[in-house]
C-alpha cells in the first residue's frame, strides 16, 4: 500500500511536471514565431501550426489529413480549417489516396517546397540555445518524455 506522503509527493511531481511542460510548450510557440519573423518575407505569412504541418510535409510528402490532425493533437475539423488556409495561400494542395479512395492526402504545392529554404530552422536555434545540455541528457530526457507520453496514451 501507497502511503499517503508518498502519495501526495507523487501528485505533487505530476503537477510540477504538468506546469513545466505546459511552459515550455508556450516557450517553443514563442521561439517558432520569433524565427517566423526574422525569416525573410516570401510573399507568405506562416503561422506556428502551419510550420508544424510543413515539417511534417517536408520530411516525407503525402500524409492523409487524419494523420496530421492526430499528430497535432487537434480535432479532424480544426485540421480542415487549417489545411483549408494554407491551401489558399498556394502551400498544399489536396489528392485523393491512390491507396485508399476514401481519403485524402495532403501534398506540397512548389512554394510550400520552397518554403523550407526562407524558414529558419528550430533545430539549429535549439541546439544554440541547449548548450550547456549534453547530448546524453538529451537522449535521456527524450527517452523519459517518450514513455511519460506513451503511459498518457493508455
Amino acid at each position: 500500500m501507497i502511503s499517503e506522503n508518498t502519495n501526495t509527493l507523487q501528485q505533487e511531481l505530476f503537477m510540477d511536471l504538468y506546469h513545466l511542460i505546459k511552459k515550455i510548450d508556450k516557450q517553443f510557440d514563442q521561439i517558432e514565431r520569433q524565427l517566423l519573423e526574422q525569416r525573410p518575407k516570401k510573399r507568405i505569412n506562416i503561422t506556428p501550426p502551419q510550420l508544424f504541418v510543413l515539417r511534417f510535409l517536408w520530411e516525407e510528402d503525402g500524409f492523409p489529413l487524419n494523420y496530421l490532425a492526430n499528430a497535432a493533437k487537434c480535432s479532424r475539423s480544426s485540421m480542415t480549417s487549417l489545411i483549408d488556409t494554407m491551401e489558399n495561400n498556394g502551400l498544399v494542395i489536396r489528392e485523393q489516396n491512390p491507396m485508399d479512395g476514401r481519403s485524402i492526402l495532403v501534398k506540397l504545392t512548389e512554394v510550400g517546397r520552397e518554403i523550407r529554404h526562407y524558414t529558419p530552422p528550430l533545430d539549429n536555434y535549439m541546439i544554440n540555445q541547449c548548450e550547456n545540455i549534453s547530448k546524453e541528457e538529451l537522449q535521456t530526457l527524450n527517452l523519459l518524455l517518450r514513455k511519460f507520453s506513451k503511459s498518457l496514451e493508455n
